[in-house]
């Protein structure tokens, strides 16, 4: 009797170890970054038995199962949720052709949101005027010496034909994308990449590169002692025309950016340093909010949105929230380090599909494979 029960539980249990077992599989395979582009990181159905199954047991290894699937649920802040990945790889297989009237429907909705310029200005701006800060309460007033350091007439008063904006995804390697970013008459970079030693894939050209404070912070310990400021001069000698400070995001930012005002506007040759404009950024999230992005956006999507307004044609490099490329080739998080994927404030998920559509409208261009092919 009792060997018949044992046969009884597992006959019942067989096909639930044999999900088990495949879950353990597929974990493992997304850690190796193998799954299948163009689908979710688990089927749906599939995870909600899964975490209902868990949330019923005390089953310590269950509820490892569970843990796990919350962890790769914000990898990237890609969500196993979002159905709409099915299918961006399809957008891919055909021939991208732009789509001008597309852009300037898109350009005067934008209007009626922005009505300053991305960079702060002596035009625009006046002395003692008050900006709030995007990541805390609280704001400051412009100095009088902080003006005199900013432009005088806005930067983005011409309209470029073609504007390159170049993203850090490890989607670039081996794209031998590098002359085709150079090709443009404006290019942007994100977040202070290394470029010299990448040339062939990412290009060497810049009008306007980003510096997330962060990375003063953490590379370059708040550029203080003078070994770090010279390593800091040094590193930002890559970049020419212009690079792009958040001054208002907090109070401290803005200490860092009188700092920098100082250092590199004294010491630097090749480029100048500009401010961001808040104000600019709460009316490019404004009009993403009314759209379903209610978070912070990331730099690159910001820029993306602001170039709408600046250039004729637009192509994005680098941008590319995925595990493996459209071969299933594995991809790193940058094409320049291999660093951890970390949780994020940021809808990644949902910006690459809003630069997806962007892209199907012949809006924008995004560039997801090898540059010398075709």
């Amino acid at each position: 009797m009792k060997t018949r029960h044992r046969l009884a539980c597992v006959t019942i249990m067989s096909p639930f170890l044999l999900y088990l077992w495949w879950w353990k599989k597929y974990e493992l395979s997304i850690y190796n970054g193998v799954q299948n582009f163009g689908n979710p990181l688990l089927p749906n159905q599939e995870l909600q038995k899964l975490v209902s199954e868990s949330s019923k047991t005390k089953n310590p290894e269950l509820i490892g199962y569970q843990k796990t699937v919350e962890k790769l649920k914000y990898i990237m802040n890609v969500s196993i949720d979002n159905e709409s990945t099915h299918h961006v790889s399809t957008i891919f297989n055909t021939t991208w052709q732009q789509n001008i009237s597309n852009l300037q429907d898109i350009r005067s909705d934008l209007k009626k949101y922005v009505h300053t310029g991305m960079i702060l200005n002596q035009k625009q701006v006046r002395t003692s005027q008050r900006f709030d800060y995007l990541l805390m309460s609280g704001g400051i007033g412009i100095r009088e010496k902080f003006h005199r350091t900013l432009p005088k007439y806005s930067l983005e008063k011409n309209v470029y034909k073609r504007c390159s904006i170049v993203g850090n995804g490890g989607i670039l390697n081996r794209s031998k994308c590098g002359k085709e970013i150079d090709k443009a008459d404006f290019v942007i970079r994100c977040n202070a990449p290394p470029i010299d030693q990448f040339r062939e894939d990412a290009g060497v050209k810049s009008n306007l590169t980003t510096v997330n404070p962060s990375i003063i912070k953490d590379r370059f310990g708040n550029a203080k002692k003078i070994d770090q400021q010279s390593k800091l001069i040094n590193k930002m000698k890559e970049y020419t025309n212009y690079i792009f400070f958040p001054s208002f995001a907090s109070d401290w930012i803005y200490g860092l950016s009188i700092r920098l005002n100082d250092l590199l506007n004294s010491k630097l040759r090749s480029a100048k340093l500009v401010h961001g404009n808040p104000n600019h950024f709460k009316a490019i999230r404004a009009y993403w909010s009314n759209k379903g992005i209610h978070t912070f956006l990331s730099t690159g999507f910001y820029l993306t949105t602001s170039s709408l307004l600046f250039c004729n044609e637009i192509h994005l490099y680098g941008f590319w929230p995925f595990f493996t490329d459209i071969h299933n080739r594995p991809t790193p998080y940058h094409y320049f380090e291999n660093v951890e994927l970390k949780r994020s404030r940021h809808a990644f998920d949902k910006e690459f599909n809003e630069l997806a559509k962007l892209h199907s409208d012949g809006v924008l261009q995004l560039h997801v494979d090898d540059c010398s092919v075709g």
